[in-house]
């Protein structure tokens, strides 16, 4: 008897809780990594389409390295120049979202900031992983301007 309440309580017992824990997802920190990456990137502010019903819901549990659901896409826009915003931009590419055991990064469609990889083939591939990755979404005005001033040289310390 001892021995089925034991076993009835231990399949009581908490499961480990899973979680994800994410440094704040600010364009500075984003444009750092990009800049300092050995890999090429291209800033571009404009209109990202690919087909959002193909989108990751959920990843599984216990899957490492993580689950990639790579995407076709197409962005039209502007890259990012001394300038500004002001190189007409307009390439498919590879959006790759990645799942984290359950958690999978997002997109949308419409207006972004993007930091595209450029491939040694001339390929561009863009991230989203739960933390945020390589997108932003419907970029806030001064969110644009950040991303100017860093590559300009202006102070660009990431959010905490």
């Amino acid at each position: 008897m001892t021995r089925i309440i034991a076993s009835a309580l231990a399949t009581l017992a908490p499961l480990p809780a899973l979680a994800l824990s994410c440094l704040p997802h600010s364009v500075e920190a984003t444009y750092q990594r990009a800049a300092k990456a050995e890999e090429s990137y291209v800033v571009v502010q404009g209109r990202l389409t690919f087909d959002a019903a193909a989108l990751p819901k959920t990843g599984k549990v216990g899957i490492n390295p993580p689950e990639e659901t790579p995407l076709r896409a197409q962005i039209s826009g502007k890259a990012l120049s001394e300038g500004g915003f002001d190189v007409p931009f307009d390439q498919p590419l590879m959006l790759n979202v990645l799942c984290f055991g359950p958690w999978c990064g997002s997109a949308e469609e419409g207006d972004v900031l993007a930091f595209l990889e450029r491939k040694p083939d001339g390929a561009y591939a863009l991230e989203s992983n739960p933390c945020g990755g390589d997108l932003f979404g419907s970029p806030k005005p001064a969110m644009v301007d950040k991303v100017i001033a860093c590559f300009q040289g202006a102070e660009c310390t990431p959010v905490r």
